[in-house]
């Protein structure tokens, strides 16, 4: 998925003339003219309110006293993005008064096919008012009227938001404009998202992305003009204003919030002596004399041992099963493509990318312990059947050109990550450059399923989220992923305080078969949540 400049909305706003002119020019009392005199000014309000009203597409009750979050203007710094995938995309605010939702807009851009519906929700996902979306046009504001009127209470949060079932939705990325209504208020990460084919409960945020989606509130006990009702009586003529019955608003049923238990946590196991790996427990042992290695960078013998050696072929190749590489520095990559049989280990050793793109040990069929990586775009790729315990991973590099997304470790299918230090830390660049997370995994290429993150310690700073949990949505083999096991691992807050710019993880969904999440801490000893 991927600021807004503040326009005062002197239309919708809730002090504007209806009326197109100034007060004075109304402010003859009925008493103060002869009777046809009155008739002429009450059928002049009536007139002025439906003209003004129909300019808008609202009642004239609603336009007298309605607003919105996101005002009428065009949106500014919207991205160019071909995402095409059916989402739900939304706005999460809350309400500063009491009153009712009537609509809801949104922002079109040409090429974003319907059909398209709307739905505004409870803040824990229940469905309270649907819209449909018709006489659509080619591009702008789109507005339409829920099924029904819904009572906002002050001080609850809600979701308004539309599906979209080609994608191609307006977003702005870095949002940080303001609700322009003073009923309405909206926080950071406000745009909220979720990939499917039907209508569901967005809960997901991306790069505080808004995603122009609105809702017309009328807030309770604000001052709605009615035009007078001449009645005529024979004699003599008098005019007798007809009285407005009072709007009963039925208050509605507050929806209990689900009560989870908390289970009891069991025993952290504490990490091995000398705390979590660092530079200093990890890479080639102090006292170790290495000396240049004359191989070939194709390894093809099995059993293939390489032993205290500096090996600089940019990529060294495994084609062979059995591969033994201990207490060396590699100075580029490890590299065993999923098409072959190749085998390798790598121990108590360092690998260092350099200040370029590329993968530090990668793809299939390895296991690294106590290994030092540096550099690279990716420090370690575990697309199938790979163990990394007890290493180091950090420091990837600063790419001027502006285009890779960094990473810690990448999983895949069948891995084992455990006590580990993981860390992204390469700085952001233009346009588009900068960390994922410590740790991802998409189905990009392949299932995500049977991984083990166990032990770990993630650290803070480390991308917008610092954990992927496997089912991110919209990709080619979202569905299936399961047997995620997340235990016993340590995220740092950072200076966020929650690890990643938005939080610790997303995409980790606690439904799917064989998922765990038990015994995950912050550093200061308190729960980590898992998000759904």
């Amino acid at each position: 998925m991927v600021g807004i400049r503040r326009v005062r909305n002197t239309r919708l706003g809730r002090n504007m003339h209806l009326l197109g002119g100034s007060a004075s020019q109304f402010a003859t009392t009925p008493h103060s003219q002869p009777r046809i005199g009155r008739i002429a000014v009450a059928l002049a309000l009536l007139l002025a309110l439906v003209a003004t009203a129909g300019q808008w597409g609202l009642s004239p009750a609603a336009a007298a006293t309605s607003s919105t979050i996101l005002g009428t203007s065009t949106p500014t710094r919207l991205v160019q993005h071909s995402d095409s995938a059916a989402v739900e995309v939304g706005t999460r605010f809350t309400a500063r008064s009491d009153g009712t939702a009537a609509g809801m807009r949104f922002w079109k851009g040409e090429g974003a096919a319907g059909p398209h519906t709307g739905t505004l929700w409870s803040a824990t996902g229940k469905k309270l008012a649907g819209a449909t979306f018709s006489n659509v046009s080619g591009s702008g504001w789109q507005k339409a009227d829920f099924d029904k009127a819904i009572t906002l209470t002050k001080g609850e949060s809600y979701v308004v938001s539309y599906h979209a079932p080609k994608g191609r939705y307006a977003a702005t990325q870095n949002y940080t404009g303001t609700s322009l209504s003073p009923d309405l208020a909206i926080t950071a990460e406000a745009g909220v998202f979720r990939y499917g084919s039907q209508a569901r409960f967005p809960t997901k945020t991306y790069k505080n992305s808004m995603y122009w989606v609105d809702v017309v509130f009328t807030p309770t006990g604000a001052a709605t003009p009615t035009p007078p009702v001449v009645t005529p009586t024979p004699t003599p003529p008098v005019v007798t204003p007809t009285p407005t019955p009072p709007v009963v608003t039925p208050t509605p049923t507050p929806t209990p919030p689900v009560v989870t238990p908390t289970p009891t946590p069991p025993v952290v196991t504490p990490p091995a002596a000398g705390g979590f790996p660092s530079a200093a427990n990890t890479g080639v042992p102090a006292g170790t004399a290495l000396t240049d290695y004359t191989g070939p960078c194709r390894i093809t013998a099995p059993g293939t041992v390489i032993d205290a050696k500096r090996v600089n072929c940019g990529t060294l190749s495994i084609a062979a099963t059995g591969v033994s590489i201990t207490r060396s520095v590699i100075n580029g990559g490890v590299y065993n493509d999923d098409s072959g049989t190749g085998s390798f280990s790598i121990t108590d050793s360092q690998v260092d990318v350099g200040n370029k793109a590329g993968t530090g040990i990668g793809d299939v069929r390895f296991t690294a312990t106590r290994v030092h990586v540096t550099g690279g775009n990716r420090s370690v790729n575990c697309f199938r059947d790979c163990t990394l315990a007890n290493s180091y991973v950090h420091g990837q590099f600063r790419d001027s050109t502006g285009t890779y997304h960094e990473s810690g470790v990448r999983m895949g299918s069948g891995s084992v990550i455990r006590g580990n230090t993981i860390a992204c830390d390469a700085p952001d660049v233009a346009p588009d450059a900068g960390c994922s997370a410590a740790l991802t995994g998409y189905g990009d290429f392949a299932v995500v399923q049977n991984n083990i993150i166990d032990g770990n310690k993630f650290v803070g700073g480390s991308g917008g989220y610092c954990t992927y949990g496997g089912s991110t949505q919209g990709k080619p083999y979202s569905s299936g992923t399961r047997d995620i096991r997340f235990t016993n691992n340590v995220w740092e807050r950072g200076s966020s305080g929650k690890c990643g710019f938005y939080g610790p993880i997303t995409s980790f969904d606690t439904n799917a078969p064989g998922n765990v999440w038990s015994n995950n801490k912050w550093d200061d000893g308190t729960a980590v949540q898992a998000a759904n």
